[in-house]
């Protein structure tokens, strides 16, 4: 499962996103979509622990 709970990024000063919540659970399916220079990729690595948020948390839980 990950969790996402109020997630907010921003670059020099300028917001990304913020406020972003959510729950995906094991064997959701869930797309991403947005137009270029949204912060599709920069949501990813955040969930993927590569990159911190400005604000929020994210968390992923290992199923056994």
């Amino acid at each position: 499962m990950i969790s996402v709970d109020g997630l907010g990024v921003e670059f020099s000063g300028q917001t990304l996103f913020e406020g972003v919540s959510f729950v995906v659970n094991e064997n959701d399916k869930i797309a991403l979509m947005g137009k270029n220079g949204t912060g599709k990729s920069t949501m990813m690595k955040i969930m993927a622990g590569e990159q911190k948020p400005t604000k929020g948390r994210s968390m992923l839980q290992k199923t056994m």
